[in-house]
């Protein structure tokens, strides 16, 4: 079955990207659905095929059950030929993938000497809103539905689109901060050692990994996909925070308290409130760090630094939330 921009293929069915994982999960219909990886939400089943390859198994993954696919990976079948557990040569897959797809935009070939663990030989197809990656394994894995010896990478590049179901309740939940933020009384200001960073999603496969820090709309839609309960920090606070400052803050007409740092701020409205952990990472390997995650605002500061600790107490005292506190090495 043919790549197109719109849609993935899983054997004989095309689906169309912009479908959550629930969504997928139901296009597909009833199957032996393999155990998940970890990391994101996933579906994993077996497969015949993918683009005139053999193929063992399928994985679909989303930030979300109710969020889009966003990655789909294929398990590549060894040849039936194949005597061995050693690494299959690169081009019985580049081959065959450059007469449908056209030349890679880049292939590398990795001389260490092959083990199954690692990969030999890599390709990539780009294009507008998706790419394609191809990995040739350094030896035959054994996985769940038989054997592979590559493995083949679709990512949805288009995550402004992707964001779009999500983006409107974004944006009225950050109008109505913004339109109350001036009746607000001062705010409870924490400076920490370390700066905080707005969420943002970095793509390492380009020459600007971090360009959505500089894009507004593309880090705003980072953020609406692949994290829950985040907004715009009000503008008047974003002028009156620097990256060193976290503002605990009573929303006005509200039974609510926000946490803001200078871009992101996430809503705390009692008695439905997010899970809250404070971790403190003793040296061992480093130097520490002390880590705050208030729900999908997460905050870092040095081992060091009292600050965060001060955050969770207060917390706990103004809002009412559960702090679960955590010890261990940075190892």
């Amino acid at each position: 079955m043919p790549l197109t921009p719109t849609a993935y293929p899983i054997d004989d069915q095309q689906l169309p990207w912009g479908l959550t994982l629930a969504e997928a999960e139901r296009q597909l219909g009833q199957q032996a659905w393999l155990p998940p990886y970890g990391g994101w939400p996933n579906l994993r089943g077996a497969c015949r095929s993918v683009l005139g390859l053999a193929a063992v198994e399928y994985n679909l993954r989303a930030p979300a059950h109710h969020k889009p696919v966003m990655q789909v990976s294929y398990e590549l079948a060894p040849p039936l030929n194949h005597l061995g557990t050693g690494p299959v040569a690169a081009a019985r897959w580049v081959q065959p993938l450059t007469q449908l797809l056209g030349a890679p935009a880049e292939i590398k070939h990795y001389p260490e000497k092959p083990r199954w663990d690692m990969v030999t030989d890599t390709a990539r197809w780009e294009w507008p809103t998706v790419r394609l990656s191809l990995s040739v394994f350094g030896g035959v894995r054994q996985e769940k539905a038989g054997p592979t010896a590559a493995g083949l990478y679709l990512a949805w590049l288009d995550e402004q689109t992707a964001a779009r179901p999500f983006m409107a309740a974004v944006r009225a939940q950050s109008a109505a901060l913004e339109a109350s933020v001036a009746r607000i009384q001062e705010p409870l200001l924490f400076t920490t050692q370390g700066r905080q960073t707005s969420y943002y999603q970095p793509d390492y496969s380009t020459p600007y990994p971090h360009a959505a820090l500089a894009d507004t709309e593309r880090r705003q839609a980072q953020r609406a996909l692949y994290r829950d309960g985040l907004c715009e920090t009000p503008t008047p606070l974003q002028t009156r925070l620097h990256d060193q400052q976290v503002a605990l803050w009573a929303v006005p007409d509200q039974a609510a308290w926000a946490v803001s740092i200078r871009q992101d701020t996430i809503v705390l409205t009692p008695p439905t409130l997010p899970a809250v952990e404070l971790i403190t990472l003793r040296p061992a390997k480093g130097g520490g760090a002390m880590l705050l995650s208030i729900g999908d605002l997460h905050l870092q500061d040095a081992y060091t630094s009292p600050t965060l600790g001060q955050l969770a107490a207060a917390l706990e005292q103004h809002v009412g939330v559960v702090v679960r506190r955590v010890e261990q090495y940075d190892c």
